[in-house]
């Protein structure tokens, strides 16, 4: 059969795609892999057949209008996903709903859409995978008539938020009822003589790929595990990753995306130096040459590194300090290792995963806005120190483990696709 893979051009988005997309290859089906062009060399560079279609997304150029400014601010703690139902008033998600669509949606699926339907109707695929944010997917799938699914890396935070939304809408007058996805949806579908369903927001079915007891999702989803296999990209084992370690090992990361915005780190990588200088522990940490710059002195007990592939990296770790980025979040899990999470401003859904992470007792949580040196010292020594923490991340690891493989997913999609294909 024909698969489609459509994912937005970032490149943790389509990493996540990797594995099952080989796994498809090497069990005979065609494979394409279709974004904007931006991601055209990571994508060939994955050994992965790409389609460029479209024009580059805009979303980082955009949100960096914002940095600095109250909205951010506002945003600092902000998780509308575990709000009691009773604060999530229609005239709430006629604001927050209202935004969301069309900037976290639209801005990224805009410019790809109707080059994505002009190549699904050009190469006919039998199932096309999407990832989470990128709805272009489904709607090309729809409009040639292939069955579709989201494929998850994270939690699945829209389709319960979305169910929640459609059930304040029911309670609204007949003339009230405004929904900001069909109002986005609608237009597109109807340019491409097509129209609006549920399943455009969700897919025929999920492939979840973290933990059983961190998934979240809506009840009326078709929903199946598969396990979660890293790929970082193309890198090479450094020497000094060959050699096991001398002492227990942690990783600092904090990621990249919020210089796209122009914010800068939410957190000051030197305070993450000094709350582990005097550990005794080898702290490997990732600084880009902006971040290594502002920071004063590399304690003697740090390795400063512009990139270390995780998948080599975190198997060596005892803990991992991070930023709460989706793939970050998901190969610690994947290797079984205890995090402590200080989520990126304005990204509610790494506040959001981190929350729960604590809650399962694989991890701690700090507020970005909120840390300090000592507070920062305080948790690694208890990710350290607690073998509960250690516990908890082996059977969320085992949870993962547990689950099909790319390889053992591909006959249950050659079903599903069989069952759900017009």
């Amino acid at each position: 059969m024909r698969v489609l893979f459509a994912t937005i051009s970032e490149k943790s988005h389509l990493y996540n795609m990797v594995p099952l997309a080989w796994a498809l290859r090497s069990a005979g089906h065609e494979v394409r892999v279709a974004s904007h062009p931006a991601l055209t060399p990571t994508t060939a560079a994955a050994g992965l057949p790409a389609v460029p279609v479209g024009t580059d997304h805009r979303f980082f150029e955009v949100m960096a209008q914002y940095a600095g400014t109250q909205l951010e601010e506002a945003a600092k703690t902000f998780d509308p996903f575990t709000m009691p139902y009773e604060e999530l008033t229609w005239e709430f998600f006629q604001g927050f709903y209202g935004v969301t669509v069309p900037v976290a949606f639209g801005l990224f699926n805009d410019p790809l859409v109707d080059g994505l339907v002009e190549f699904a109707k050009e190469w006919q695929p039998d199932l096309v995978l999407w990832d989470g944010l990128t709805y272009s997917g489904a709607v090309a799938a729809k409009v040639c008539g292939a069955a579709h699914a989201r494929l998850l890396w994270g939690s699945d935070i829209w389709s319960p938020l979305r169910d929640k939304f459609l059930a304040r809408k029911a309670e609204q007058p007949e003339d009230d009822r405004h929904d900001p996805m069909i109002a986005w949806l609608e237009p597109i579908m109807e340019r491409h003589g097509s129209t609006f369903d549920e399943v455009l927001t969700s897919g025929h079915f999920s492939l979840h790929q973290l933990p059983a007891s961190l998934r979240t999702t809506s009840d009326h989803n078709v929903n199946h595990g598969l396990q979660f296999v890293a790929y970082n990209g193309s890198s090479a084992v450094p020497d000094w990753l060959r050699e096991p370690p001398t002492r227990r090992r942690i990783c600092l990361t904090l990621g990249t995306t919020l210089h796209r915005m122009a914010a800068g780190d939410f957190v000051r990588f030197s305070d993450l130096l000094e709350a582990v200088s005097d550990l005794d522990v080898e702290v490997i940490a990732t600084l880009s040459k902006k971040q290594r710059a502002a920071v004063d002195k590399i304690p003697d007990n740090v390795r400063a590194v512009e990139f270390a592939p995780l998948n080599v990296l975190l198997p060596t770790c005892s803990a991992i300090v991070h930023h709460g980025g989706g793939g970050t979040h998901t190969t610690s899990l994947r290797y079984g290792v205890p995090q402590l999470v200080l989520p990126q401003v304005g990204h509610a859904e790494t506040y959001y995963q981190a929350k729960r992470l604590e809650a399962t007792g694989a991890g701690l949580y700090e507020q970005s806005h909120e840390v300090t040196p000592d507070g920062l010292r305080k948790k690694v020594e208890r990710l350290l120190t607690e073998p509960s923490f250690a516990e908890n991340a082996a059977r969320l690891r085992q949870e993962m483990l547990d689950e099909p493989s790319p390889a053992a997913m591909v006959p249950v999609l050659e079903e599903l696709t069989a069952k759900y294909r017009a």
